[in-house]
Order: C-alpha cells, then sequence, then structure tokens
C-alpha cells in the first residue's frame, strides 16, 4: 500500500483512500442506527430537525475520512499525518457526531431512566465528563498519546491502531458530553469552574507539541515501524512538524470549545435562575405574602405605629 504513495499533495486529500474496516463498520452501523432511530421518533409524533441529521451524516463523513481517507492513507508513512489524524479523531469527529443529537434520539427512544441514561450517569462516565476533569486530561493524554511506544505500536500491529482510533472517539465524545448539554443535572457553578480550567488550560495544552517541536531526539518508535518512502522526510523534521501541529491544533481547538462552554453556562446559569425565582414564588404564596394590598397595610409594625398616631 505504502510503496506506491506519492508525496502528499492538494490532490490526494480528496483521491487517496485504504480500507480501516472497524471504522467501516463503525459508522455503517451507527448510520443505520440513526435513521431507524429517527423513523421512529418521527412515526411517535416527535419531529426531528433535519439539521441534527445532517450535522451527524457530517460527523460520520469526517470519522470515515480520518479513518480511511487521506490521513489513514499516510499515517503509516508520516508522524505528522499520523498526529493530525489522532487528534481529528479525538477532539473534532466526537463533537461533530454528538451535535447531530443522537444521545437525546436514544433517550427518546428508551424512555428517561433508560440504558442510555443509566449509562451516562455511571461514575466512569460522569467522572471523565465532569467539567473539572475533561480539560485536565487533555495534556495528560496528549503526553501518553504522542511519546512512547503507542504510536510504534499502532502502525507496526495495525488491529491496535484501528482499535486505538475507536477508543479515542469514545473518549473524546465523553470528555465533550459538557459541551453538548446531556447532563440536566449540571450547575452553572461546575461549568463556570469548568470555564476557569479551561481558560488556564489554552496554555497548558500547548506543552506537548512544545516539547515536540523543540526537542531535538526522537520521542516515540513510530519512526522504528514505519514505512520509510523515498520522499519522506528526516524523522526529527517529521516530527517537529507533527510537534507544530499539536501545538497549533491544541491553542486553535480550545478557543471554540470555550465559546461553547461559555454558552453552556449563560443556558444553565438561566435555568438556575429560573428554578430559584420558583421556589421563592412558591415559598411567597405558601405565606400568603401574595396580595393586592401594599405590604405596610399587613405588616405588625407598621399597625401599631398607625394606631398610635389615631
Amino acid at each position: 500500500m505504502t510503496a506506491a504513495l506519492d508525496r502528499p499533495s492538494i490532490g490526494a486529500v480528496f483521491t487517496q483512500w485504504t480500507l480501516q474496516p472497524l471504522a467501516v463498520v463503525a459508522v455503517v452501523a451507527l448510520a443505520a442506527w440513526y435513521v431507524r432511530g429517527v423513523r421512529r421518533s418521527t412515526r411517535a409524533g416527535r419531529a426531528w430537525p433535519v439539521g441534527r441529521s445532517v450535522t451527524f451524516g457530517v460527523g460520520l463523513a469526517l470519522l470515515l475520512w480520518a479513518s480511511c481517507g487521506f490521513l489513514g492513507t499516510y499515517a503509516y508513512s508520516l508522524f505528522w499525518v499520523w498526529t493530525s489524524q489522532q487528534l481529528a479523531l479525538w477532539l473534532v469527529v466526537p463533537i461533530v457526531v454528538l451535535s447531530g443529537a443522537p444521545l437525546q434520539l436514544a433517550r427518546d427512544l428508551g424512555g428517561r431512566g433508560g440504558r442510555v441514561d443509566r449509562l451516562l450517569r455511571s461514575r466512569p462516565v460522569r467522572f471523565v465528563s465532569n467539567p473539572l476533569v475533561g480539560p485536565a486530561l487533555v495534556p495528560l493524554l496528549s503526553f501518553a498519546l504522542f511519546f512512547g511506544p503507542l504510536p510504534g505500536w499502532s502502525i507496526g500491529t495495525p488491529v491496535v491502531g484501528w482499535l486505538l482510533q475507536l477508543v479515542l472517539v469514545a473518549i473524546g465524545a465523553i470528555m465533550v458530553l459538557p459541551l453538548v448539554g446531556v447532563d440536566d443535572d449540571v450547575s452553572s457553578l461546575a461549568v463556570g469552574l469548568g470555564l476557569a480550567i479551561g481558560s488556564f488550560e489554552l496554555v497548558i495544552d500547548a506543552l506537548p507539541g512544545i516539547v515536540l517541536r523543540l526537542r531535538t531526539q526522537l520521542a516515540t518508535t513510530f519512526f522504528d515501524h514505519r514505512a520509510a518512502l523515498d520522499w519522506s522526510p528526516n524523522a526529527l523534521h517529521d516530527q517537529q512538524i507533527a510537534g507544530a501541529i499539536v501545538w497549533c491544533i491544541a491553542e486553535l481547538i480550545d478557543l471554540p470549545f470555550l465559546l461553547l462552554v461559555f454558552r453552556r453556562w449563560l443556558r444553565v446559569d438561566a435555568k438556575d435562575a429560573a428554578r430559584v425565582d420558583a421556589v421563592l414564588e412558591a415559598e411567597r404564596s405558601a405565606r400568603g405574602a401574595e396580595t393586592d394590598e401594599p405590604w405596610w397595610l399587613s405588616d405588625p409594625s407598621m399597625q401599631q405605629r398607625l394606631k398610635r398616631r389615631d
């Protein structure tokens, strides 16, 4: 496969394809489930916005392209392509797929308290998706992913690489759950703290890329297993390009993420305010404070003053 590859070009981004069977099976299964779920939801009288279906389809197309397209084809030869593939599957594909509301669709079909709700409320999922935990995991996972033996294993044994791709999509999906608003119980304080930590992570997330970019020795076993071609760059230069990509993506991807968290914060804060207002209104009604008379006519101290004047 790699022996016939030409030097990467703009045209190759659209024309180079390979087979990643696990990704193909996952995309076909998810697409079939989603179409069936939308039909069932429509038959039950619940309108399903077309925009959600389109977004979900785009997410699946990105998953297929990242696994079987240009990134999947050149990932065995170029470390910077392999790095871009992992970042796309981890940080880009999940947010696009979940923006198509597949979890809401599953909830509508299974009802509240069903298997999906139980899964989302399980301790591991709630821990990883916590707004305080998710952002802190990004630099840690980046170091584990881009340094050491994992890159070499993923291209030396293709099945390991295929499984790693799906695992990254799953981890990314769990981490972005706070952004898509599937947790109805989250407080504005938790989201606000997540926003503050995310702002700090804007600097920390770039560290793995900076280390890769400035390192003067190879940091991974990827180059022990790569398919070197006539046009392949020097291994250290390839690693430095990968570091620059990680550095740039870490900075660029954090900004829209922070905007999404800020938007979620505003929505949750509005819900919290409405909930508090409803409780206060109920308490006022229970005490009989809701009258047409001015408050001072029923206030005991004011009544005593009026009597003394009379």
